[in-house]
This record gives C-alpha cells, structure tokens and sequence, in this order.
C-alpha cells in the first residue's frame, strides 16, 4: 500500500541507482566534467516533474484541476531534501580534521569546542596540522566502493552526422554500485505540506526515475517513499544549524546578507524565525561559511532560473537563546528550512546541540584534540606495519601501482612479499601485510599509500640537520 504523508508529515524516500549518476556541479573549464557525491533536492524535484510532465503534459496545456496539482507539487510548499548514499555525509565548515587522515577519528567540530581550538591532531605521532572542512560529502567507512566512473564521449558533427576529429567529452558519473555489488542507495526526506489528495497519492507512488545528465545512457533509479517517523531533537540554549542544501539568505531589501554583520544575520533569522520557534534568537555567535552561485534550469517553461549567491552545504551558524527551544519547534524547523526558494530544495538544514560525527561513528568526533582515545582505522594499522619495517620508502613505491591495479580490478596478489629484501621480514609482520593485500579493499589501500607516504616525510623532516 503506498505511503500516506498525513501520518507524520514528513516522508522517508529510497532512491536506488541502477545505473551511474552524472549529478554535474558548477562547470570548472576543466576535463572530466565533475559529479555531485549526493543528489539535491533539487534533482529529485526536477526527476519527479519530469515525470509528471511526461506522464500529464506541460501545465500549461493541461486542465486547470491538473495545473494546480502541479503548482501545489512543484511550485508550492513542498519541501524536496538532499538524499545521501548510505554511510555518507557533509562534511562541516566547523569540522576540523588530521590533514593527512591519520585516524577515522582524528577531527573536532569547533562549534562545539571548549577554550582554545586544536590546531594539531592529538593522534599523529608528529602532531600533523588540522584542515577544516569544505562542505564535501564523503562516504565512511568500507562499503562505499569505487565512487566514481568516466565515460567519454565523442562530438557529432549537426551537418555529416559524423564524429569530429579530436572533440572528445568526458563525464564523470557517481557509480551505482556499492563494494559488495549492490545497487547504491540513497536516503533523505520529502516534506509534503498543502497537498490536494490526488497529488499526496501521485508522490507516494513508487516509480522509476531518470536523474542527472546523460539520461539516455544512465541516470535510472528506482524511487520509493514510507511515512517518516522522526525522533524529536534535544534542545538546549545553543543550538547549531548545518545547512545541507545551499540556503539563500537575504536582507529586508533583497540582497544577500552581509555575513561578516552578525546582528543583521540574527536580525534576519528572528525575522523569518521567532514565531516557529517561539523564542528570539539572542546572539548568531559563531558563523562558519562559504557562498556560491546557485542557478538551474526549469523544465516546465524551458528557461534559466535566477542565479543566487548562496551559502554553501555544510556552512555552519551557531545560536543562542534565551531559552531553549522546544523540541517540537526545532523540527518544525528542519521541516520547514531557511531562506529563500526552499521550495526548489534550498535551504534544508538539520539542528544539533553537540559536535558532528562521522556517518557510523559510535561516539562524538574529538579525538583529533588529544581528549578521547581512538581506535585507529584500517588504513592507518596497514601503513604503520609497514612503515616500521623499515622499507616504507620502498614499499610506498610498490603498494602505489598496486593500489591503482586493483582499482582497475586486477586480483590481489601477494608476490610483493617474495622478494629478497623482505627474506628475514618477521612472521607478524608478514602476515599483517599478507592479509592486507589480499583482504584490504581498493580505497582502504590508497588511504593507507597516502598516510605511508606521511610517516615517510616526517622521517625525512627528522634526518634534515
């Protein structure tokens, strides 16, 4: 039986890719043409409208019973979120992480730190510098897999029909599949506010979609949604926005607000805030942001949309209140989102009361300050082992052309291990980098290159008179 909005309000959508997504970023003038790691709201509202269009006609040419169903679906309140494979997320502009990844766990979310920022990781043996974040998704942990796939394409000449000599595109496509072989799935929400019931029960509906570009060879996914069942936040007197969508933020004039001005940014939240929340915001204490500009192209009429100059995903603002909000208003909130054209997936973002983790973490992510102990991860363990055989120079030398076979699918092999400089290679060690050449995943042994390659400079730092 198809999903009901009314329930909950709010809708859980499974997106399963069935073939690579070219889920294209801003152009850079530069080859391959880039991918998205996630797909907006935005692409899951212009998916869906396609369809409808398909299926019922440009709204123009429609009735006017149907043209409302598509104004009340597309062009109304209905709040279309970013979806997220499994096992990946935004990464924070407040985040800040080991630059060379020593530890899973090495990073500290400096909205929530306490006294002085960290900026050196707590868990590198030589103290490596802390990065923050740049608003990227990533996937954690083992199972992401080859993320990404190329396809080249050549240009037709509109007059012979013929390929050009030396034009050649190349697009880069998000993969469909996870390691283990099965189909990448991902997940967020729709919020399915004013709805007539003939277009509630046309969005539960599951259906196959087309998304991104290159949709004649890719680009299918399957689309299905169940009513949501969200846990209400915590709440507390500093309450933390990450925006996962870009969010168009303006003054009462219509330009975009000026960040550095921290009172006009409160100004402008309580402005479009306080009633849903029940609670001025006292003081945008701490703002984490970048901007970009934002267009896109809208179907229906065939035209541009308005460029905007929007916050980035993963830009962070912290807030303080007099008095907490209640639960019930900060979910109203994520429902509901902030700024401008929310309607075509801006604005999404998600309230917290303590520091990001990781997709999967088990605990707050501090450690890179040196106040929790970590377990280090499989990448880092690998890299050690050989780093303290004392061949990490060479071996960083083999495992690189290794890494890139079996990115490309060659079979693990173990041969590296029957060369003569390895033959008094204690036992321990021997079976630790057997059992990581056959059993390491492709990504885990590029990781482990990179953090070899760390612990090779800083012995190189150590030698320098």
């Amino acid at each position: 039986m198809p999903a009901t909005p009314a329930a909950s309000g709010m809708l859980d959508v499974t997106v399963t890719a069935h073939q690579p997504l070219a889920l294209g970023v801003r152009p850079a003038g530069t080859a391959p043409a880039e991918t998205r790691s996630h797909i907006p709201g935005s692409v899951l509202r212009g998916a869906l409208a396609t369809v409808w269009i398909r299926d019922h006609g440009l709204p123009m040419e429609v009735s006017p019973r149907l043209r409302e169903e598509f104004v009340a679906l597309f062009e109304g309140d209905v709040r279309y979120g970013p979806l997220f494979g499994s096992g990946s997320g935004i990464v924070p502009l407040s985040v800040k992480r080991c630059k060379y990844r020593c530890s899973s766990d090495a990073y500290v979310d400096t909205a929530f730190a306490d006294g002085d920022e960290p900026s050196h990781c707590g868990l590198c043996d030589e103290a490596a510098p802390l990065t923050g974040g740049r608003g990227e998704v990533e996937f954690f942990g083992s199972r992401a897999g080859k993320l990404h796939v190329e396809r080249t394409h050549l240009e037709i000449d509109d007059d012979s029909q013929v390929a050009r000599d030396k034009e050649l595109f190349t697009r880069r496509a998000l993969s469909h599949r996870e390691s283990d072989g099965t189909h990448r799935r991902f997940h967020g929400r729709i919020v399915p506010r004013g709805l007539p019931e003939a277009a509630a029960d046309w969005l539960v509906r599951p259906r196959k979609l087309r998304m991104g570009g290159g949709r004649s060879t890719g680009g299918g996914v399957s689309f299905a949604t169940a009513p949501a069942h969200p846990e209400l936040p915590e709440t507390a007197t500093i309450v933390v926005l990450r925006l996962l969508s870009p969010a168009a933020l303006t003054c009462p004039s219509g330009l975009p607000l000026d960040l550095g001005d921290r009172d006009a940014v409160r100004d402008a939240l309580n402005d479009e805030l306080a009633d849903l929340l029940g609670t001025p915001i006292t003081e945008v204490s701490r703002l984490w942001a970048r901007r970009e500009h934002v267009g896109g192209w809208h179907a229906a009429s065939a035209l541009p949309k308005a460029t905007e100059l929007a916050l980035i995903p993963g830009s962070v603002l912290r807030l303080a209140f007099a008095e907490p909000p209640s639960p019930e208003a900060l979910q109203a909130l994520t429902a509901r989102g902030i700024g401008l054209r929310r309607n075509e997936g801006f604005g999404a973002v998600e309230v917290a009361v303590s520091g990001w983790r990781a997709p999967g973490a088990a605990g707050p992510g501090d450690a890179a300050s040196g106040g929790q102990e970590a377990v280090p991860d499989e990448a880092e363990s690998h890299a050690r082992v050989l780093h303290r055989t004392g061949h990490g120079r060479w071996f960083a030398d083999q495992l690189r052309p290794y890494a890139a076979g079996r990115m490309a699918g060659e079979p693990p092999s173990t041969a590296v291990l029957g060369r003569s400089r390895l033959r008094d290679l204690p036992d321990g060690d021997r079976d630790d980098i057997e059992r990581m050449l056959l059993d390491a995943l492709p990504q885990v042994l590029d990781r482990t290159l990179a953090v070899l390659r760390f612990l090779n400079t800083l012995d190189e730092e150590k030698r320098q008179p």
